[in-house]
């Protein structure tokens, strides 16, 4: 195929693009050049800044591609822009969104579980950004509302993914786990912090990708992808202690007390949260055939890249990694002294 890519320079999106280049697909890549991966002379580069919505318009429209991959869409603008871009020229639209559209009190978990693409409804979504929400949730809602609502000329699919780790992971969440894991210190979580999630390796989101960009009877549909496997806390927190050479020590503490201590007010782990976050994979399962690796070995594969490559600074709130530590050991002699007495 001939595959434009918007974005595509880094994480799963640089995996994509390598995967479709050894299987003998033609890829356009549209960014700012800033970034340039191994497989770059290979690549035909149309350079330029998606924030520049005229400058994109122009550059790209009428091209004809088989597929186009927009992973850069961040705002109903974006899309729109696409829209006016593609339409009639190409064959596909891939808009890469989020599981993070289901969060902020747009699904009941409680009374979902677990739950598919039809829970949420954008029709009487507005275009604005409520205060308290995350703005990377919202403005992906904006894109699919506004490609669903505006996008009938244009052939599209949406893929909702959930967290994506692996290396190189731009969002530093693996990150947060594995350096805490190397020094093989004990984990705080918060009390209530306990329901279990899925996640996805950055390899596998892009394979699965490509599979979308295979099967023509995809167009007009949405996907929730993810890996087949259902996370508890300690399994994730225990596969990564065990790929650093380390047990795990887990304390569930209450908020409030976290709260207290220098540096922990707000402090919550990447993907802890109070609910149960479990989507149904059946319908991506059935179209598409969601490939995946097992989580026992794309997780040490992980942790050995942070721990003999990554150059980075360190993880979000590591500085106060020591007030963890303390936490966790004063939390856990105090209550083995309160569990003896009672």
């Amino acid at each position: 195929m001939n595959i434009l890519v918007i974005g595509g320079t880094g994480y799963m999106g640089k995996i994509m693009v390598e995967r479709l280049l050894d299987r003998g697909d033609q890829v356009t890549i549209f960014s700012r050049g800033t970034t340039r991966p191994s497989w770059w002379d290979r690549v035909t580069h149309i350079q330029g800044d998606r924030n520049d919505r005229s400058a994109f318009v122009s550059r790209l429209r009428s091209l004809p591609f088989d597929a186009v991959v927009d992973t850069q869409a961040y705002q109903w603008e974006d899309v729109r822009a696409a829209v006016a871009t593609f339409s009639g020229s190409i064959g596909r639209y891939l808009l890469v969104s989020t599981s993070s559209v289901y969060l902020e009190g747009h699904v009941d978990f409680s009374r979902n579980c677990p739950y598919d693409e039809t829970v949420v409804d954008w029709s009487n979504l507005a275009y604005d950004y409520p205060p308290n929400e995350d703005l990377y949730a919202v403005g992906k809602r904006h894109c699919e509302k506004w490609l669903l609502e505006n996008g009938g000329s244009l052939p599209s699919t949406i893929i909702r993914i959930p967290a994506v780790m692996g290396p190189e992971d731009p969002t530093g969440r693996m990150w947060w786990w594995v350096q805490r894991a190397l020094d093989g210190g004990p984990l705080v979580v918060p009390s209530t912090h306990r329901g279990a999630f899925r996640t996805f390796y950055s390899a596998d989101a892009a394979e699965n990708f490509i599979r979308v960009l295979d099967a023509p009877h995809t167009i007009g549909q949405t996907y929730y992808i993810g890996m087949p496997e259902i996370m508890t806390l300690e399994r994730w927190a225990n596969l990564v202690w065990d790929a650093a050479g380390a047990s795990c020590s887990i304390s569930y503490i209450p908020r409030q007390v976290i709260d207290r201590r220098e540096g922990l007010s707000g402090y919550q782990p990447p993907m802890t949260r109070p609910q149960f976050n479990i989507h149904d994979l059946s319908k991506a399962q059935r179209d598409i055939g969601i490939v995946a690796t097992p989580v026992e070995n794309w997780v040490p594969t992980t942790v050995n890249w942070y721990r003999t490559q990554y150059q980075g600074p360190d993880s979000s709130g590591y500085q106060y990694r020591q007030q963890e530590i303390h936490l966790a050991n004063q939390w856990e002699e105090r209550f083995a002294r309160f569990t003896d007495t009672f």
